[in-house]
């Protein structure tokens, strides 16, 4: 009995120690779980804009008065077609008040430095000047009225002479600037000299410069303060621009002296 007990001891022992021997089962990986691939979202197409059409630019209007200046001088029917004017009977003194100035008499007066410099900044073509005298008092007006006309090739050219070279515009001039709010052919300026006499009283000469296309008028106005009237002048100035209006116009100036 006691070696079947024995050899039951022993077979126990041998069992434990094999079971502990035995290889523990491995607890699986968890297996990666892939992750779901997103199909990229359609990118919705742009709404297509149409592209506008530009729009064309107007095309400037070059064309110029191609005439003789000395067919658009100022004269005495022109100061006739005015009422107030017409009663003060302005008439032309003589030959001396009325003058052609070419290109080489500027040149003569201005210096030929400043004067070749002004024709070549303008491409001043030729002008004239005419001064007409007060006949009668009826009326309050300047006791002389004068115009100077000038032809350029270009716009430009008369644009440049009033804005830099003129009485109304030069660095050096004796004139003031005069607001106002009259405005005549493509621009206007005005302006005004007086000088004291000795009695008090002033003597002024007013100028009233505007330039249509091509064309430079200078319109002047002298006499005592209280005479020369800037209305007048505007209606001179009005009279000479309506002129200028019903002439036909060119391609280019082509006029030579």
């Amino acid at each position: 009995m006691k070696s079947h007990r024995t050899i039951g001891i022993l077979l126990a022992v041998l069992v434990l120690v094999l079971s502990s021997c035995a290889p523990r089962p491995q607890t699986p990986s968890p297996v990666p779980t892939s992750s779901p691939t997103i199909a990229p979202s359609a990118t919705p197409s742009p709404t297509a804009t149409p592209t506008p059409l530009p729009t064309p630019s107007p095309t400037p209007d070059l064309r110029v008065y191609d005439i003789n200046p000395r067919e658009l001088l100022m004269t005495k029917e022109d100061l006739l077609k005015d009422e107030e004017l017409k009663k003060d009977k302005y008439y032309l003194p003589n030959r001396l008040w009325i003058e052609r100035l070419t290109n080489a008499k500027i040149v003569s007066q201005w210096t030929v430095e400043k004067g070749t410099e002004y024709l070549a900044a303008t491409g001043r073509v030729e002008g004239w000047f005419v001064v007409f005298k007060r006949g009668s008092t009826a009326v309050v007006a300047p006791e002389e009225i004068g115009d100077n006309v000038v032809l350029f090739r270009t716009s430009e050219g008369a644009l440049a002479l009033l804005n830099t070279y003129s009485n109304c515009s030069a660095l050096d001039t004796e004139f003031v600037l005069v607001e106002s709010s009259f405005k005549v052919g493509d621009a206007t300026v005005a302006c005004q000299q007086k000088e004291m006499q000795s009695g008090g009283e002033n003597r002024v000469t007013f100028l009233i410069e505007f330039v249509n296309r091509n064309v430079y008028h200078r319109v002047s106005g002298w006499g005592w303060e209280d005479e020369v009237r800037p209305e007048l002048l505007e209606k001179v100035a009005t009279i000479l621009n309506q002129n200028l209006m019903a002439l036909s116009l060119s391609a280019k100036e082509t006029y030579e002296p």
